[in-house]
């Protein structure tokens, strides 16, 4: 049982959290039909997430054994085979259609277009250097995508991209830690087109534009509701940013962005904090 848990990479669940950010910033968080709603779209995507998980285990279950940490995974350890794998992915598909079927139909197109999505990275975007982080980036922006339709909201351009540019900052942060195993970069053809001096300018560059999209995005949003105070928010989001740079280059992690995060205290007591201190601004 606990291999089979593993498999559906709980440790990843965290990246759902931004099917929430609709519920905050579209002035929602004290509706309790909207707290039902977007907790459904989260449990819609994680599973919908959790079907791709356990394909692309069964893909590169040989690949996986040459990296230090993948290698423990459940299929590429041997703990769990293939066909009990497969089983266990239809049943998170089955679980995924009944949510989807209490969600407004845009929900399910959003689940349609992440699965295509990955399924397109499965087979050619995942060799591609570049175009492999713009993916991962944009499963992102479909998360909170799905937030937005689950409340049938429209939320801001400026936190899509902020939420883009985010995750382009991480993606780039765990090629540049993964670039540091040399018999996994042999045997990874997207990695074989990157360089950690490129990736070191392309965290840099991504992580300064997300952090002044989100500037912007908090400005704009102090002139709409008349609450100066979002724009001190802004200093949460640097901490957290450059918290992350010292985690990438003085303790030399970011192989796993949402295992680093969770780990550590000050990015948690700084997340707590921002939502606080959003909480009751909005309020």
């Amino acid at each position: 049982m606990i291999a089979m848990i593993r498999l559906l990479r709980p440790k990843q669940w965290i990246k759902n959290a931004f099917v929430f950010a609709p519920l905050f910033f579209a002035h929602a968080f004290l509706d309790i039909q909207a707290w039902i709603l977007t907790i459904m779209a989260a449990l819609a995507f994680l599973s919908v997430s959790c079907v791709v998980y356990i394909c692309n285990d069964i893909r590169d279950v040989e690949e996986d054994r040459l990296h230090p940490v993948k290698k423990k995974r459940p299929l590429a350890s041997g703990e769990l085979s293939v066909h009990t794998a497969a089983i266990l992915g239809i049943v998170m598909a089955f679980g995924c259609m009944a949510l989807l079927g209490m969600l407004p139909y845009e929900c399910a197109v959003v689940a349609v277009v992440y699965l295509v999505f990955n399924l397109a990275y499965t087979f050619v975007l995942k060799h591609i250097a570049l175009l492999d982080i713009f993916f991962i980036a944009s499963c992102y922006v479909l998360r909170v995508l799905m937030g937005c339709y689950a409340l049938e909201v429209t939320v801001s351009p400026w936190i899509i991209l902020t939420t883009f540019l985010l995750a382009l900052f991480l993606g780039f942060g765990k090629r540049y830690h993964e670039m540091g195993f040399e018999e996994y970069v042999k045997n990874k053809a997207n990695l074989q087109q990157y360089s950690r001096p490129l990736l070191d300018k392309l965290v840099v560059i991504s992580g300064g534009a997300a952090l002044m999209a989100y500037a912007i995005y908090t400005t704009e949003m102090a002139r709409q509701i008349g609450k100066v105070e979002m724009v001190y928010t802004v200093g949460f989001v640097a901490f957290g940013l450059f918290r992350y740079l010292q985690q990438i280059y003085v303790f030399d992690q970011g192989g796993e962005p949402e295992t680093v995060i969770i780990k550590d205290k000050w990015q948690l007591i700084n997340g707590v904090r921002w939502l606080i201190v959003t909480l009751a601004i909005l309020s």
